[in-house]
């Protein structure tokens, strides 16, 4: 979490500067329409209104902490209920810091290439990669920092998905091996788990190598693999 914070805040800082200050921020994204929180047109293809972000948002978080099988993993590990409700709340709290931070980025990075988009020119290939680009030109000149960013991206990414890649082992193990093998000593069973643990890696890492379509962010692609039943349909 301190990794993150300190990632997100050099960026920040930074790119507040290099944009002309939290003032030319603010005023460049109000202008572009970028501060219309309260949008209520009714259209469902448009991404970012009113009713898509309570609505929408409302189903995407419930995905993510009313059935997803990590978070429910670990709040069984707690000690008590208690315990798990209270590691929710500061979780709460951190996820509100990040958030937070991430969206000053965007709001910064908008003003900065307020007149020239990467994405336009052509100088990404993905929306994924507008973030990292974005770094590299306001930190490349600082030996060492454009590294805290990429530590501050892993510190966010390798948590969360070893918990999903265990999750998905605990799952496989649960409802097909023990299932079929009840007989399995624990040293058997921590094995298999392993094996498990492997084969998903594996398996996400083709489909992340082969099935990889550039006009789907991160966003879209967690909605296509959370729970149908929260998150609509696949």
């Amino acid at each position: 979490m301190v990794v993150m914070v300190v990632g997100f805040l050099t960026v920040l800082i930074q790119g507040a500067s290099r944009a002309g200050g939290i003032e030319s921020v603010w005023s460049t994204a109000h202008t572009g329409g970028r501060m219309d929180v309260f949008d209520f047109d009714i259209n469902p293809l448009r991404r970012h209104t009113f009713w898509t972000l309570t609505v929408g948002g409302t189903f995407t978080w419930l995905g993510i902490y009313g059935v997803n099988q990590s978070t429910i993993q670990r709040c069984i590990s707690c000690k008590t209920e208690g315990h798990a409700r209270w590691a929710l709340y500061l979780n709460l709290l951190g996820l509100w810091i990040i958030l937070f931070c991430a969206v000053i980025s965007g709001l910064i990075m908008y003003t900065f290439y307020s007149r020239c988009d990467p994405w336009s020119t052509g100088s990404v290939s993905a929306p994924d990669q507008l973030m990292p680009y974005f770094v590299m030109e306001i930190l490349g000149a600082f030996p060492g920092l454009p590294g805290l960013f990429v530590a501050c991206a892993f510190s966010g990414t390798l948590s969360t998905v070893a918990a999903s890649i265990n999750a998905l082992a605990t799952v496989t193990y649960e409802d097909f091996v023990s299932q079929c093998f009840r007989d399995l000593s624990n040293r058997a069973a921590n094995w298999i788990s392993k094996a498990l643990c492997k084969y998903t890696q594996c398996v996400q890492g083709i489909k992340r190598g082969y099935a990889h379509n550039p006009n789907i962010d991160s966003y879209e692609r967690h909605r296509q693999n959370s729970p149908s039943a929260i998150s609509g349909s696949i």
